[in-house]
């Protein structure tokens, strides 16, 4: 198997997201013939999200410390290579939080949002079209 280039677009969206720290976009990806549907969160929800669901996990939170410098220095340096997913609707263990590579999504895309006004259609790109 061809070893692809990551999509662009895929990598700007996900890098929006993680810069507003609060974007929440439904997407559907495809990771090696698996299908996954939930929410893009940033990096910075995804640990807050963890720590929420099984607090021992805080400690894999950067900002808490506890792994040491090493590990927030790695965390942050490998940032820009991994999305992640609050899965939704798959059956079993599917559902919760996905941290995934970037480089494994084969494909992906957006639903359809109804009902969103054109001022709050932006979403984590407002800061790119505003202005």
């Amino acid at each position: 198997m061809a070893k692809h280039d990551v999509d662009p677009v895929f990598r700007a969206l996900v890098r929006s997201i993680n810069e507003s720290g609060q974007a929440v976009v439904p997407v559907t990806l495809t990771v090696h013939g698996t299908v996954l549907r939930g929410s893009l969160v940033s990096e910075a929800r995804y640990f807050t999200d963890l720590a929420e669901r099984v607090p021992m996990m805080s400690a894999l939170e950067p900002s808490s410390g506890l792994l040491g410098k090493d590990y927030v220095k790695d965390v942050e340096s490998e940032s820009g290579h991994f999305l992640h997913l609050r899965a939704e609707g798959m059956d079993g263990d599917g559902d919760g939080l996905w941290r995934i590579a970037i480089a494994d999504v084969d494909a992906w895309s957006l639903p359809r949002a109804e009902g969103v006004a054109e001022s709050e259609g932006k979403g984590p790109f407002a800061r790119l079209v505003s202005g």
